[in-house]
């Protein structure tokens, strides 16, 4: 009897020894699928074919579930694999259901986490492509999915059986098409390979810069149905940098630290990355680094690490502009990047090419190694998942809470304020009766966010003022470049009050199941006209359905009956009420009503306002204001250079320069002999004749609004009489940042640290260089900062008198002589406290220096915005500044009896 049981033993696992190979040999490989070796040498598995390909895997194999998850921005399929053993996957409910129970511990004995981390099985996210010039990652994915999927060596089992990978194909499918279509497209033909303009419709590059405001259908889609529907415990990022560093860059990362993510994270990270490490050096690839320039402050590229999970971010060295083709170091013979083997870079990459299939056998073998380590220690993964929020559900550190009072100047803007916070998995509660807390009184309906629950170092970390860590070079020499911005306060970003509450106070609360909009009373029909004041930016959005309907709108120049100056006057008809009604319902705009048109003299809106956004070629403050402008639905267009060859006030009433809108972009554009003209000729440049033109433009009574560097575009177009009141260093990053620019090797920066102080001569150069380094005097790297404001002015109204800006390596102006020029000061920095939140070096450099000016030039309206105002459509409270001014520059004034008519 043993020995028959002893054969069918054997019996049953040679057939399941035979099973995966012939699953195997079932499944086409990528190279029979795609019809070349993935990672050949100018060749691209393009984004279609590769879910295709993803989908016929899920149907041949009982290890991959693909499903598409929804549309992107221009309609192509988003998709999701889950990958594991077949046994998970059946339990996958279950799974899921753990680890949100682990996410929400209240109520769970650490003995009961316990239990639950051995059942379950740790959920590794992994995407790729978000930025799409990146292109190897995308291709590793096709060789990881396949391997996973047919491979049945002890290694992949592991995997499989003990964690669960979640896989995003890509976090940016329409760069996808752009990018591969556009290179194929122009194979063998004299056209540049790599697509001209931003790969994301909007945003370009920046879209990973949008895991906190979520304003791209991309992460909402990312955290709505990955992140906060199945909780997994890490998040791998993998991304590209450029060709000149190391070869690839692992966990861990550089200093500074956002306090609020927890240190079991930040660990996590670096052993996850160490993990890579080891795999990628063991099998002899060269050029491994760590603790390089990458940072973990700003939460606008790490949502994840608010909410569990360590972020993985690999950097592997890209082909610069030959994409697909190989890089050669023009210095031929000599090694790519740094040499000089340090204890976080211990083997300096050796040759002087670096190819595609490289970059795809390190995006393997990283990805991989990843997996293998949470697999191989899933039950800690698990139960640190817990131990992180434990600590958050029971933090008592203070601050205890933050209240956003009910009373708002903009109720429009508290709202999205809170449904950012809502959409972040952060629990609010609403007071049903009044209370007290520090001290101060607070109504029923105020929102209550405590710092004690699941997601509150989220909460915490977006409504703080962010004190960033003064860094340097060397002690008193230049700062230390952060990765990004430094400062990200939500309620200053977005223009409401928000109090900080440290300790803990009772209140009659109630738990929000759906934040919504205030909706406000609409007096009855009045004869005369409503009034809605301006205070909302909110309104922008009901001025644009006024346009659209060609309804008259007025707005008062100054205040009246209690009423301030940019009231929005509204003749009252059968067609005005009922947009009105619907803006109060939806926008929270408080309403009222007079029977008689006001005794005020004001300005009357141009019916049908046309907008002109200069946009040009892979610009990204045009790629998010073209997203603004669509969705306050205003009536714009991108100007083209075809359009200077007609009547460009015919055309347009306003034209908007974002910043980064140069001369040089303006008369020159793309080039003609590297883009075909057929896609492109409306980026060509408009030459001198078209510069020309665009100054007759304003002159001849257009308006034209600058921003963040585009104001010395203007300066330079009109002769402004603004002059720089700041020295000046070349920004680190911000919205003209390349791939390039953002990939600098930490070890190139130390060796070179390193060289010029290895000789007293050299010393002295150096400290020399550095004390005229114009960063060394001034420097703030995205920060929030005091502005105050003229509220009389028409570019001002509906602002209070000091709300802080948004600064990016821009600009502040003082006022010189200017003959013909009628120039007004908007807003300008104060004398003092003009840090609210972030870095800030060099403040007396501001002091009562000018930001936003207006000027009449001519018959026409300019207004300069030295700050970024618009910074990836992240500060709202200073939305109405873009919006005032473009409405107010084509307006006609009317005297008090002509108002409303």
């Amino acid at each position: 009897m043993r020995l028959r049981f002893t054969r069918f033993l054997l019996a049953a696992c040679l057939s399941l020894l035979i099973v995966a190979p012939s699953v195997a040999q079932s499944v086409p490989t990528p190279e029979q699928y795609f019809g070349f070796r993935i990672g050949a040498d100018g060749e691209l598995a393009r984004y279609p074919k590769i879910l295709e390909y993803f989908a016929l895997l899920a149907k041949q194999t009982d290890r991959v579930k693909f499903e598409v998850l929804g549309k992107t921005t221009m309609g192509n399929d988003y998709a999701l694999l889950r990958i594991s053993s077949p046994e998970n996957l059946a339990g996958f409910d279950r799974l899921v259901e753990i680890n949100r129970r682990l996410a929400d511990p209240r109520g769970l004995a650490d003995a009961e986490a316990q239990e639950l981390a051995a059942e379950g099985k740790p959920f590794y996210l992994v995407y790729a492509t978000i930025h799409s010039t990146e292109v190897s990652n995308g291709q590793a994915i096709v060789h990881i999915v396949h391997r996973l999927a047919t491979e049945s060596s002890p290694f992949i089992r592991e995997i499989l059986d003990n964690s669960v990978i979640l896989m995003i194909p890509s976090v940016n499918p329409d760069g996808q098409h752009l990018v591969i279509d556009h290179w194929y497209k122009t194979k063998g033909t004299s056209y540049g390979r790599v697509y001209p303009d931003l790969y994301h419709k909007y945003v370009g590059h920046d879209d990973n810069r949008d895991w906190f405001m979520f304003t791209q259908k991309e992460t909402r889609m990312n955290i709505d149905l990955v992140q906060n529907r199945f909780k997994p415990i890490i998040t791998h990022d993998m991304h590209q940098q450029g060709p000149n560093g190391s070869r690839i860059f692992v966990p861990p990362f550089t200093d500074p630290f956002d306090p609020n993510i927890h240190p079991i994270l930040s660990l996590g990270q670096a052993t996850v990355g160490q993990a890579m490490a080891s795999a990628l050096i063991g099998e002899g690839k060269e050029g491994v680094a760590w603790l390089q320039s990458y940072d973990m402050w700003s939460p606008a590229r790490q949502y994840m690490a608010y909410h569990g999970q360590p972020r993985i971010l690999t950097e592997i060295a890209n082909s610069g502009g030959n994409l697909a083709d190989p890089y050669v170091n023009p210095q031929r013979g000599r090694p790519l990047g740094p040499q000089e083997p340090r204890w976080s870079f211990p083997v300096p990459y050796s040759k002087d090419t670096w190819t595609l299939g490289q970059q795809v056998d390190y995006g393997v073998t990283a990805a991989l190694a990843g997996m293998s380590h949470v697999a191989k220690y899933g039950r800690e993964w698990l139960y640190n998942f817990y131990r992180v929020h434990r600590d958050w559900v029971t933090y008592d550190k203070g601050p205890y809470a933050f209240v956003v009072p009910a009373t708002q100047r903009d109720q429009f803007a508290a709202y999205e304020m809170l449904e950012i916070l809502e959409f972040g998995d952060v629990e609010i509660h609403r007071a049903t009766s009044a209370f007290s807390a520090n001290g101060k009184q607070y109504p029923a309906g105020s929102y209550v966010i405590k710092t004690a629950q699941p997601y509150g170092a989220f909460a915490k970390t977006m409504l703080e003022k962010q004190v960033y860590p003064d860094l340097r070079v060397f002690p008193g020499g230049p700062p230390e470049p952060p990765y990004d911005v430094t400062g990200h306060t939500l309620w200053m970003l977005m223009g409401v009050t928000v109090d900080q509450v440290d300790k803990a106070f009772d209140a009659p609360l109630e738990l929000v199941k759906a934040v919504k909009p205030v909706t406000a009373p609409v007096p009855a029909r009045p004869r005369g006209a409503y009034l809605v004041g301006p205070e909302s930016y909110g309104v922008f959005k009901l001025v644009a359905e006024l346009q659209k309907a060609n309804i008259p709108t007025f707005r008062a120049g100054a205040a009246f009956d209690n009423h301030p100056a940019g009231t929005f006057i509204i003749p009252s008809t059968p067609a005005s009420q009922k947009i009105v009604e619907q803006a109060a319902a939806n926008l929270g705009l408080v309403v009222s009503g007079v029977d008689r048109m006001p005794a005020v003299d004001g300005f009357r809106l141009k019916a049908g306002t046309k907008v002109g956004l200069w946009k040009g070629a892979n610009n990204m403050p045009g790629g998010w204001l073209m997203w603004l402008l669509e969705q306050y639905d205003i009536n714009h267009e991108v100007v083209k250079a075809q359009d200077f060859a007609g009547d460009l006030n015919a055309k347009y009433d306003v034209i908007l320069l974002p910043s980064g809108t140069s001369k040089a972009r303006i008369v020159n554009g793309l080039d003609p002999k590297r883009n075909d003209p057929a896609e492109w000729s409306w980026a060509f440049g408009v030459g001198d004749a078209g510069w020309t033109k665009l100054k007759a433009f304003v002159e001849n009574g257009g308006t034209l609004l600058a921003i963040g560097s585009a104001v010395e575009t203007a300066t330079e177009l009109l002769n402004l009489p603004i002059e720089k009141a700041l020295p000046e260093a070349p920004p680190r990053f911000g919205p003209q940042a390349t791939q390039a620019s953002e990939s600098v090797s930490q070890a190139t920066v130390d060796g070179a640290l390193r060289d010029a102080f290895s000789s007293p001569a050299r010393l002295m150069q150096t400290l020399r260089d550095r004390v005229a380094d114009p960063s060394s005097l001034f420097y703030c790297p995205g920060s929030l900062l005091q502005n105050e404001f003229d509220t009389t002015n028409p570019v001002a109204w509906g602002m209070p008198e000091a709300w802080p800006i948004f600064f990016e390596s821009d600009q502040a102006y003082r006022l010189r002589p200017g003959f013909g020029v009628d120039t007004k000061v908007v807003s300008r920095y104060p004398r003092e406290n003009i840090l609210q939140s972030g870095w800030l070096l060099g403040e007396e450099y501001l002091r009562d220096q000018a930001n936003v000016v207006s000027f009449r030039v001519g018959k026409g309206y300019v207004v300069t915005y030295g700050s970024q105002v618009d910074f990836r459509t992240q500060p709202r409270a200073t939305f109405r500044l873009i919006f005032n001014a473009m409405f107010h520059g084509p307006s006609t004034p009317v005297g008090a009896p002509q108002m409303g008519k």
